[in-house]
């Protein structure tokens, strides 16, 4: 390169830059001589086309038959994931999009990573949800129907929805065994579900009781722990009631002027309605309590010491402080109801505690579990007058009889206690509701069927010990659930279920559960489904012959259970059913963190009480869905996401255009472990541009490998150029980062390293480093079939990397992807996860080109926005880094070499000596790059150099577009001998 020379000292200088004009005129003459991208894989997502080529790829035999190939294959390794059925009982929203593709990234995965895959989609289909549903009508003809008339019609509906939810997760790319979905209707589940409830019951870990449960008048059954939510703005009447004293202690009498002074002790209470059941008044022992005076009534109020002061305002007259003495001084005292007009007794209770309300705790032994556990010890009445519609029916005065909670039942005792009532207010506070009717429940004893927890708590707790959480803080979400729960009520007062397989005795009420009488209907249910406890008479499902065995009597001596079991234990027990290959053991389940007091515990729970084991080895959770601004979704708000309207697009195609499958999929990996997963139009839009960056990337890759034959021209990796080896060996840390990420259940992390991949390292770095390569070298020569094989095992990689996420989109890459002739299958996932080569795991390349890199940001920092092609660059310095340069060009100057794709100018030259006259309108860029000094200890040291920037002295060359020509009129000499070399053949 020769130099025009002027002496200047070793300044910056401006730079003149090339005329546009000489860019303007471009002729295409040479066009046709170039290798062009050519591929028929079409760039466009726009107009619903993504989501057409989709449906067109889940038509083929490879996306259809994929679950059953790989069922067949003889692998070693397999891989088991038990889904958390989900309910039959409405359309199917972007909370399903999660949990499902989750799971299907999970199994694809594993397929790539040749393990047998077991996944069997499933339905929960009981429940009152489904029954309401199913058999209301405005009518009320609903009322009046047969057991079997309201299980025909819920079963009818939960198979509609079944069908329809199933071809929307099938629409999704989900891949599983939906030939054979196991779903809790089916009799051989039902069957089963019986087995494991006996096995339950034989252990010793199951019990009838009378007790305090949580019932639910909306829905007329009781409930778990598990089926309610916490309205937390939930409005309650709250009163302040004084209940007098007709017994005191002799240490008060002595503080009190008289025996005609009336004494009261004040009680608060949020639940009014149980005000008529009360049966005693607890107090603490230890906590401090204290005797007030009114002045003007000459009355006394009890209340604990901390509660004074508000007792001062509630009775708004002078009041002071009579006595201070300690709760046991209560004891034996007696007060009178002026509900029931009865004197009940003041009783020690641990569960009273100080600063939260008076102290004195008005107990409802039926209505409360802390009261019924007071009422058991001291012997108290525990009946209870409420129905199961919230209804008072007996137990109470006859203006009350009728009346009903929530409606009309607090105002009617509020307006018979007025005379002893302080003060009545509204009390905003977090209740319990019914999570299917959204309406608040009650507590309400009963017989019920219980699992003892208590019992089986230390169990579960070793058995959860040994199974992996991921995220691994959510761990102690699972815990608290154990830990706090003592039982879990099992029973329900419903039809559309699997019955409790017990008799009861007429006379006795004693029931009736044993190894004979539930395997004779284990039988009978798996022949005719769970109906049969309706259609069969009491002979049958009880045979006179299977009693005489027992000596239990005869078939008539009992009545069947009304009872059905709840729904938690229907899908709880599925490991019984799904899992009997596999031990009774999933490798993972996976579920929204909500499952933690649901399916999860439910599964936990009966697999260690029938096995001693967790019926899984991993527990993974994902969060929910929220709009943009991370609130729930509310149809009243108008911020639903319908899945269906983000793949196909709504009716306003310009409001609600089509993503498609894959972008939707997209977003479930990109968000994955928020605790809230945004969705709405700006996160979508942002998505569907990365989506589409990612298939343009891969597009023009593909278009480069339009002749590649990869029999016949890779180029082996000793003779591939620095930039192809640091390439491959950026695509080698990348490829284990999101394998690591993956098998961690991170995919939020693999998106984010395919992002990175794709956007900084090639788009932005090597696909334009390298384009003059590929399209104007000799199609033939080694420097493009060096950049082809570079791109072919990129394309290749990158497609196994994202095909679990996008399988649509990887199908139809890898097949636009030329082949081998030992690989022509057509589906990536039968190929499994692209081979890394150890070779290209190369740190040295990188170590090599780390300074290079260096010194282009400082050049690209001095040109600006300015096209580096229109620029040459002299290079020198200190003798280590001239060394390698040097070995990255060997050639002084040169216009081809990986320092020229590198700096994207024109030429590049390498002096051993800066030159001592400088062209007068060159710039120096001077800098300190980093150089690892491998002949020591690794050790980074800094090396000086500069870089002498020109613009380009010679001219455009009209093929290939850089500033390479030694005349206007005609091209490069590397053009020459391109076009030459393609006239000769």
């Amino acid at each position: 390169m020769i130099l025009v020379i002027r002496l200047l000292p070793a300044t910056r200088v401006h730079l003149r830059f090339k005329s546009s004009t000489t860019q303007s005129s471009k002729s295409k003459r040479y066009a046709n001589s170039l290798n062009l991208p050519k591929t028929m894989m079409p760039l466009t997502m726009k107009d619903g086309a993504a989501a057409q080529r989709e449906t067109e790829i889940q038509k083929t035999k490879e996306f259809q038959m994929l679950y059953s190939w790989q069922c067949n294959q003889v692998w070693s390794r397999s891989f088991v994931l038990n889904d958390g059925p989900p309910y039959a009982n409405g359309k199917t929203h972007v909370g399903h999009v999660i949990n499902k593709v989750l799971k299907d990234i999970t199994n694809r995965f594993k397929v790539l990573t040749k393990h047998k895959v077991h996944y069997v989609p499933g339905w929960d289909c009981h429940g009152m949800p489904i029954e309401i549903k199913a058999v209301t009508d405005k009518k009320g003809q609903h009322q009046v129907l047969s057991a079997l008339e309201i299980r025909a019609r819920a079963a009818e509906f939960a198979e509609d929805v079944i069908k329809e939810q199933k071809a929307a997760f099938q629409s999704w790319g989900v891949m599983g065994d939906w030939e054979n979905p196991y779903k809790t209707l089916d009799p051989s589940y039902e069957s089963k579900q019986l087995e494991i409830f006996y096995k339950i019951f034989e252990k010793g870990y199951m019990y009838r009781d009378y007790m305090p449960v949580y019932w639910s008048p909306s829905s007329q059954t009781a409930l778990a722990e598990a089926e309610l939510e916490y309205n937390p703005s939930h409005v309650s009447k709250a009163l302040y009631v004084k209940f007098p004293l007709q017994s005191i202690s002799n240490q008060l009498l002595q503080h009190i002027d008289d025996d005609s002074c009336p004494v009261y002790a004040i009680i608060w209470t949020t639940t009014p309605w149980t005000l008529p059941f009360n049966q005693a008044i607890c107090y603490n022992p230890s906590i401090r309590y204290c005797l007030l005076k009114e002045s003007s009534t000459q009355s006394f109020y009890l209340c604990e010491e901390s509660f004074v002061e508000t007792m001062k305002d509630l009775l708004e007259n002078d009041v002071h402080v009579a006595h201070t003495f300690e709760g046991l001084c209560l004891e034996s005292m007696v007060y009178r109801n002026p509900l029931s007009n009865k004197d009940l007794p003041f009783l020690p209770g641990d569960h009273v505690v100080s600063g939260k309300g008076t102290g004195l705790v008005h107990t409802a032994p039926a209505h409360g579990h802390d009261d019924f556990a007071v009422a058991q010890e001291h012997n108290l009445p525990k009946e209870c007058h409420v129905d199961g519609k919230g209804m008072y029916s007996s137990g109470v005065v006859d203006s009350l009889l009728g009346k009903t909670i929530g409606e009309d039942a607090e105002e009617s005792v509020i307006n018979i206690l007025e005379p002893w009532i302080l003060k009545v207010e509204d009390f905003i506070h977090s209740y319990p509701y019914d999570w299917r009717t959204k309406k608040p429940v009650i507590i309400r004893a009963s017989k019920q069927w219980f699992i003892n927890v208590e019992m089986l708590r230390e169990a579960a707790l070793e058995s959860l010990s040994k199974v992996k959480i991921t995220p691994q803080q959510s761990e102690k979400g699972m815990l608290s659930e154990i830990y706090s729960r003592p039982f879990w009520c099992i029973s329900r007062q419903r039809t559309w279920g699997v019955p409790i397989p017990v008799f009861y005795h007429k006379d006795n009420g004693e029931p009736l559960i044993t190894k004979e009488t539930v395997q004779h209907l284990c039988s009978l249910f798996n022949k005719y489904g769970s109906d049969c406890w309706w259609q069969l008479s009491n002979s049958e499902l009880l045979p006179d012959g299977v009693l005489q065995k027992l000596r239990k009597g005869k078939s008539s001596d009992y009545v069947k259970g009304q009872d059905i079991l709840d729904v938690w234990f229907d899908s709880g027990v599925a490991w019984a059913s799904v899992l009997n290959d596999f031990d009774g053991q999933a490798d993972v389940y996976l579920e929204g963190v909500d499952q933690y007091k649901g399916w999860f515990q439910t599964s936990l729970l009966t697999s260690v009480a029938a096995t001693g084991k967790a019926p899984y080895r991993q527990i993974i959770t994902h969060g929910f869905a929220t709009d943009e601004n991370g609130k729930k979704m509310s149809k009243s708000v108008g911020n639903v996401v319908d899945p269906e309207e983000v793949i196909k697009g709504g009716k306003d195609k310009r409001i609600s255009p089509s993503y498609g499958v894959d972008v939707l999929r997209w977003w479930v990996a990109h968000s994955h472990h928020h605790q809230q997963i945004m969705i709405g139009p700006s996160i979508l839009r942002q998505l569907n541009e990365d989506v589409f960056k990612v298939r343009k990337c891969l597009r023009h890759m593909l278009g480069c490998l339009d002749d590649f034959n990869p029999d016949v021209d890779q180029v082996e990796y000793r003779y591939l150029p620095v930039i192809d080896k640091y390439i491959l060996h950026v695509l080698y840390t990348t490829m284990q980062q999101i394998v690591e990420a993956y098998e961690c259940a991170n995919y939020n992390k693999v998106v984010q390293n395919i992002e990175k991949f794709v956007y900084a390292d090639l788009s932005s770095f090597y696909m334009s480093s390298t384009r003059d390569r590929c399209y104007c070298d000799h199609r033939d020569s080694q420097s493009r079939r060096s950049n082809q094989t570079a791109m072919y095992h990129v394309t290749k990689a990158l497609t196994s990397a994202f095909a679990p996420i996008m399988p649509h989109l990887a199908h139809e890459t890898h097949n636009y992807t030329p082949h081998s002739v030992k690989n022509k299958s057509k589906s990536v996932f039968k190929c499994g996860l692209y081979d890394m080569k150890p070779e290209w795991n190369n740190p040295s390349v990188l170590e090599k080109l780390m300074p290079v890199f260096d010194m282009r940001r400082n050049l690209m920092e001095e040109i600006g926005n300015e096209n580096p092609i229109e620029f040459d660059v002299v290079i020198y310095a200190s003798p280590r880094l001239r060394h390698l340069l040097q070995e990255i060009q060997p050639e002084e100057t040169s216009s081809s070499s990986s320092l020229c794709e590198i700096f994207q100018t024109s030429f590049v030259t390498v002096l051993d000596e800066i030159p001592n006259i400088i062209p007068e309108d060159v710039s120096i860029v001077g800098g300190t790059a980093v150089l690892v000094d491998g002949d020591s200890t690794n050790r980074n040291i800094e090396v000086d150099y500069k870089i002498l920037v020109t613009s380009a002295l010679q001219n455009i060359c009209e093929r290939c577009r850089r500033y390479t020509a030694k005349t206007t009129n005609s091209p490069c000499s590397r053009c020459l001998e391109t076009l030459a070399s393609d006239w000769s053949s």
